[in-house]
């Protein structure tokens, strides 16, 4: 397992953790990449724009993150989790 560590404001945080789901799909355009994790921001005639703003909420609830790179043909999500300590 491979540690990733995330810089937040002037602090480090590990975040051993890697979830990945790929695709590939038309993937996102360039210009709504920034915006994917607000809410109400979707592509979908019938979309709410309120499930990738959940997962980024419920990620970061956890003391995580979620990142996506896109091209046209490849989607990569990657979430990234601490790991919990054993108690003893």
């Amino acid at each position: 397992m491979q540690a990733r560590a995330s810089r937040c404001a002037s602090w480090t945080v590990s975040l051993p953790l890697e979830v990945t789901v790929r695709d590939n799909g038309s993937g996102v355009p360039a210009d709504l990449l920034p915006y994917i994790f607000d809410p109400f921001v979707t592509t979908k005639l019938r979309g709410t724009g309120l499930g990738l703003a959940l997962a980024a909420k419920i990620v970061g609830d956890h003391g995580g993150v979620i990142e996506c790179d896109s091209v046209p043909g490849k989607t990569i999500f990657r979430v990234l989790l601490p790991m919990a300590q054993a108690e003893e």
